[in-house]
């Protein structure tokens, strides 16, 4: 009888030793593919985000905090760029320089304001997945408050759409997604070329004006107020004298006239 119980037995205790190992394996590969495909980003390769970035000593640094943890100086250069970037891919920040002189430079200072100049590049052609060719860079300079946050300076030169502090589109481009993944990073030279920076129409300082616009200004305030120009002025008053002067000659002809009759 026990000859007969000890090999089963053996054999079940064989059947629990494997069984148990191949049931835990079994429940982490289950485990492991339903954390990817409840993710959808397990897998993903790089994302395509605006980067938030600073001018510091002729070159741009990533910015270390969000542009609402930011509050830059008088003087202060930030920069905007769309580019898909993955974990080993070096930082993508515009590709203009950061000139202050050159995009806030006349644009006048302001008692209790401060002035912060914003380079915002859009990115390559292709890397705003359905967009068409992105924008040209441009330069823009911000006149805001002395406390104003650096998501406060993006604000006041564009149009910005934000989800939960992350930057999803500035002037409207990409039109959707924000932060989305995409499957690979696109090929770019290294280091990537630089761009001129479209910059808005020099601004007028108070009290400046060329001659040419002085007349101008100052016909059309005459014509405005009603008032008469001076060669018009001048004629009537010749005519005036030359009518009075001849009727005070006839009537003294005609007063020499009586007396000789």
């Amino acid at each position: 009888m026990r000859s007969e119980i000890r090999p089963r037995h053996r054999a079940g205790l064989l059947y629990a030793t494997l069984a148990v190992p191949f049931f835990v394996v079994l429940c982490a590969a289950v485990l492991a593919a339903a954390l990817a495909a409840g993710t959808g980003t397990a897998h993903a390769d790089a994302y395509r985000f605006w980067g938030f970035y600073q001018w510091q000593d002729d070159a741009w640094a990533l910015a270390k905090s969000g542009p609402s943890g930011v509050t830059p100086k008088d003087g202060a250069v930030e920069g905007w760029r769309l580019a898909v970037s993955g974990e080993k891919t070096p930082p993508r920040p515009p590709r203009a320089a950061g000139d202050f002189d050159q995009i806030c430079g006349t644009t006048p200072a302001e008692t209790g304001k401060k002035r912060v100049a914003v380079v915002v590049d859009y990115g390559l052609a292709g890397e705003a997945e359905g967009e068409p060719e992105p924008p040209d860079a441009r330069g823009a300079c911000a006149v805001v408050d002395a406390k104003a946050s650096s998501a406060q300076v993006l604000a006041a030169i564009g149009e910005v759409r934000e989800q939960k502090g992350l930057i999803c589109a500035i002037d409207d481009f990409p039109a959707t997604g924000c932060g989305d993944t995409v499957d690979s990073v696109p090929e770019f030279p290294t280091p990537e070329p630089s761009v001129s920076l479209a910059l808005p129409a020099a601004a007028t300082p108070a009290g400046d004006s060329s001659p040419a616009e002085s007349s101008e200004t100052a016909a059309s305030a005459d014509a405005e107020s009603g008032g008469f120009p001076v060669l018009p002025v001048a004629a009537v008053a010749v005519v005036v004298v030359l009518i009075v002067g001849g009727f005070m000659i006839r009537r003294q002809r005609n007063a020499d006239a009586g007396s000789t009759g």
